[in-house]
């Protein structure tokens, strides 16, 4: 693999990445690697990407984003490769898999804690793109941000994301700005909050007219939170204001903390003070 590192588990294949359970011999600890599947070693698109991840991550720390520790190069053929801590706990993607809709005190804790992490990243000039209930682990009464790879300065134009997750204005490849990770917050915590997504009946397979894929939160405005689960008002509406179709009318990541610490008694303060 690397130098240093030995591999101890093949944790997930991806269309582009590969991402390995290893052991560093420096640190005498377990930790995660994540690489350019071979096919795409020579994809400038995907491996900087990668790089730009293993940047951002070695020079940001925040209780609540991953700790980056390293970035390497693999050998035979030569990529980088990510080295990152291990966490304990499963994604939130996988809790709503198992358990369905999650209580909503812990949801607001949650996303107190990601309205934390995506508020460090933007004072810091970054947007993280690609919020997600498969990029955030929980464990312990906390919640971790994982995966900066997409994660750019705002005014940066692509529809780069996950499909199911992009914003309206992503969807057109328009530019992104904070109010992008307004809405990636929103879409987890609303399917955190139902269980569901607002179109998850629609396949990303399906196509407009002109041939183009058809992305419904491009076309159609989210159902209510409440239509979905009988939930307090003020919380729900919270979550609603973030999936505004316009960037200009969904609320900042700090307007969001304070609601939900107004709903929940979450102080903000003591957010960040998290091991």
């Amino acid at each position: 693999m690397s130098p240093g590192y030995r591999v101890v588990a093949h944790l997930r294949r991806g269309n582009r990445l590969d991402v390995y359970d290893l052991w560093s011999e420096e640190r005498s600890c377990r930790c995660v690697g994540k690489t350019v599947r071979p096919e795409h070693a020579d994809d400038e698109s995907v491996t900087g990407w990668l790089r730009n991840e293993g940047m951002l991550l070695t020079t940001l720390t925040h209780p609540h984003l991953v700790r980056g520790y390293d970035t390497v190069l693999t050998t035979e053929p030569i990529r980088p490769l990510v080295i990152t801590e291990t966490l304990p706990g499963h994604t939130l993607s996988l809790l709503i898999a198992e358990h369905g809709a999650l209580a909503p005190d812990d949801v607001a804790l949650l996303g107190a804690h990601l309205c934390s992490a995506l508020g460090y990243l933007h004072r810091r000039g970054w947007n993280h793109r690609d919020v997600k209930p498969s990029n955030v682990v929980a464990f312990g009464g906390r919640a971790v941000l994982l995966d900066l790879s997409l994660a750019c300065r705002t005014g940066t134009r692509g529809s780069g994301g996950t499909f199911d997750y992009l914003s309206p204005e992503q969807a057109r490849g328009e530019e992104t700005t904070e109010a992008t990770d307004t809405w990636g917050l929103g879409l987890t915590l609303y399917e955190a909050l139902s269980g569901t997504t607002p179109w998850a009946a629609v396949s990303h397979r399906e196509r407009r007219e002109d041939g183009t894929p058809r992305y419904p939160q491009r076309d159609s405005t989210a159902a209510p939170l409440r239509t979905h689960r009988n939930l307090p008002t003020a919380l729900a509406e919270t979550v609603d204001a973030c999936l505004a179709p316009e960037p200009g009318c969904r609320p900042t990541i700090d307007e969001v903390s304070t609601r939900l610490a107004t709903w929940s008694g979450i102080d903000p303060a003591t957010v960040e003070e998290a091991p």
